[in-house]
């Protein structure tokens, strides 16, 4: 998808600015073109990134509870470097690990709470000792 998007917008540009120039225009229309998609597909998140929060919230997605909270975790920026173990329990989940601190924590465990599929959240999460 994210292929076809980049592909598609380089054509409108480059097709719609070939449509209004000159034709030897052309040549630097089409590296200009070029140099966009390549800078565009760069700028974008990794495929994981875009399609873990979207598979971890649609409801009726295949993936069981577990799968969808470690999903979120993974595209999340404030859980980043946190070491959690996410226990399935049916549609009980307990979180296991430590984490930096109490924001990182209460984080972890909304992101649980709000995942489709999970109905309890058993917080285990440690913060180090100071």
């Amino acid at each position: 998808m994210k292929k076809t998007l980049v592909i598609l917008m380089f054509g409108i540009i480059v097709g719609g600015a070939l449509g209004f120039s000159k034709k030897s225009d052309a040549e630097v229309l089409t590296r200009v073109g070029k140099t966009t998609a390549r800078k565009v597909t760069g700028a974008m998140p990794p495929a994981n990134q875009l399609a873990g929060p979207l598979a971890a919230t649609k409801t009726g997605d295949l993936l069981p509870p577990e799968d969808r909270v470690r999903l979120r975790f993974q595209t999340d920026k404030a859980l980043e470097g946190a070491a959690i173990t996410v226990i399935a329990e049916g549609k009980e989940i307990r979180l296991r690990g430590e984490v930096g601190n109490a924001l990182v924590r209460a984080r972890a465990v909304e992101l649980a709470q709000t995942t489709s599929g999970v109905e309890k959240v058993t917080n285990e999460l440690v913060e180090p000792v100071k």
